[in-house]
Order: structure tokens, then C-alpha cells, then sequence
């Protein structure tokens, strides 16, 4: 019995060394430590080279927004909201309805965003970036946020704050974006009695049963959903929704499907594009069916 638990015991600490032995080599040699999974065609959390981490989307989780859905990528997650506001038309300002977003990566959702300007820089990159996606002809027909012809319009606010941080934050906000434009419903209007007020204050949400509306109640539509995926280069391989130890290695690329078309953004590093075209664009489309579902 005595020899039997002395055996235990040192299996028990052989073990412990070996996990404090990787532990140390990830932290003060990564790209070895990485080569030696890559090489296996495995990567250290068990995915293989090109594994994307499951999607979890829940909508309508936040009660006072329009609309709303919270996502999770692993172990990153986001919440993401929509604020509707009546707004009117203005010298100098766009004359149509539009989707503004704006992405906040606080420091408490990861240490790598303790540094104000990565955070900023990030944030202002994804914010600028999911704008234009979401804006585009081919996803969002801004006709439908009109309320008065030439006077009044809608303006959707999408707010995008990461809650925690393991990596791939295009996709994650992207993905959550989305979601809570679809979730997203319009409320009826009618006209506000109140002295004083300027045009757009006018129009209050419409009380249940109310007549006269300005407005009525309706859903937001999205002519297609744009598609993200992303991917890091990795010691010679381009490795597929990328943790936030992947991304540290340097280049980063998303692409974005819309309406049948790629668009192509880079994160960081720097890549040819006869490096990517021919290898990752047959790698992201092989996401579409996984994303469309």
C-alpha cells in the first residue's frame, strides 16, 4: 500500500511539473510553443488550424433598448444594443436615416486593453469599420427609417461593449451587431403637445391603442447579413477565429461577406495580397454555411 501511494505521488508530481514546464514555455518562448502544436495540426485550446470557436447569439436581452442580442465567441463576449432617435434634416448632415456605431473595449474586459491608446485605436477601427459594412446599399436600405419625407428620419445607434476579451473582435461585434439590428423594432409615433419643442421633439413613442400616428410600429430589415471571418498568420499558417494569444503574433485579416462580395480588412501586421487571395478566401467561404445557419 505504502509503495502504491508513493507511486501516486510521484505520478501526481511528474504531472504537475510537465504543466508548470508548459506553462513556463508559453510564457517565455510562445512562438516555440505554438510551432510545436502547429506542427500537429493542432493548436494549444484542442482546435485545429482552421476550427472556428461555436457562435452563441441571444436576442432581446436588454429590455429598454429597441433592440438588443448578447454574443459569445468562446470565451470573448459582447453585448450589443440599439437606440432608435428621431432626427431632422440639417444643413451639412446626411438628409436620409443611418446606423452610427460605436464599440467600446474597456480595460476590465482584458489586460491587453489597459493601454488607453490600443483600446482607443481598436475601438475606433471597428466602430468605423461595422459603419461601413452595415451601411452598405447592399445591406441596409435606408428608406425605411424615414418618418416625414425630406423633414424627419430615424437614426439607429448601435452600441457594442466587449464584456470579456479571448480574441476576434470583428467577428464578435459584427456578429452581435447583427443580431440586435435584426432584433431591432420601431416604435408607432405621434405627435407630443408639449409648448416649446423642437421639430423632431415633437413625435413621443405612441401609447398602446393610440390613433392619429405619425409612425407606425415596424421591424428593421436587413437585405443580407454580412458574413465575418477572421484569421491570424501563425508561425506559417493562417489559423482560423484567432484567441487573443493568436492575435499577438502579428497579422491579422478579416474578411466580410456582403451580398455575394468580400471585403477585406487587416488588424494588424502586414500581408501581401497574393499571400491571402489564394488561400484564405476557399478557407472563408467554407464558413458561409456554418454562419448562414
Amino acid at each position: 500500500a505504502a509503495a502504491a501511494a508513493a507511486a501516486a505521488a510521484a505520478a501526481a508530481a511528474a504531472a504537475l511539473a510537465t504543466a508548470m514546464d508548459a506553462v513556463l514555455h508559453q510564457r517565455f518562448n510562445p512562438r516555440e510553443y505554438y510551432r510545436q502544436f502547429l506542427e500537429e495540426g493542432v493548436r494549444p485550446d484542442g482546435r485545429a488550424v482552421h476550427d472556428r470557436r461555436n457562435a452563441q447569439l441571444e436576442r432581446s436581452v436588454i429590455g429598454a433598448a429597441h433592440g438588443s442580442a448578447s454574443v459569445r465567441l468562446g470565451q470573448s463576449a459582447a453585448i450589443a444594443a440599439v437606440r432608435a432617435e428621431v432626427s431632422e434634416v440639417a444643413p451639412d448632415l446626411p438628409t436620409t436615416g443611418r446606423i452610427e456605431v460605436a464599440v467600446e473595449l474597456p480595460p476590465l474586459c482584458s489586460a491587453s486593453f489597459r493601454d488607453k491608446q490600443r483600446s482607443l485605436s481598436w475601438s475606433s477601427f471597428l466602430s468605423n469599420t461595422l459603419g461601413d459594412v452595415l451601411n452598405n446599399a447592399r445591406v441596409f436600405d435606408p428608406k425605411q427609417l424615414q418618418i416625414r419625407e425630406g423633414e424627419l428620419f430615424w437614426v439607429l445607434h448601435v452600441h457594442i461593449v466587449c464584456l470579456n476579451y479571448d480574441g476576434n473582435a470583428f467577428d464578435l461585434s459584427m456578429l452581435g451587431a447583427v443580431a440586435a439590428l435584426e432584433d431591432t423594432k420601431l416604435p408607432a409615433l405621434v405627435p407630443d403637445s408639449a409648448p416649446g419643442l423642437e421639430q423632431a421633439a415633437r413625435l413621443m413613442e405612441a401609447p398602446v391603442g393610440a390613433s392619429a400616428l405619425v409612425a407606425e410600429a415596424r421591424h428593421v430589415r436587413l437585405l443580407s447579413r454580412p458574413l465575418p471571418t477572421t484569421f491570424a498568420h501563425l508561425e506559417g499558417h493562417w489559423v482560423l477565429d484567432p484567441c487573443d494569444a493568436e492575435e499577438q503574433f502579428g497579422t491579422a485579416v478579416s474578411l466580410c461577406l456582403v451580398a455575394g462580395r468580400w471585403l477585406v480588412y487587416y488588424q494588424g501586421g502586414a500581408a501581401h495580397t497574393e499571400s491571402f487571395v489564394g488561400e484564405l478566401m476557399p478557407l472563408a467561404r467554407n464558413q458561409v454555411q456554418v454562419l448562414s445557419a
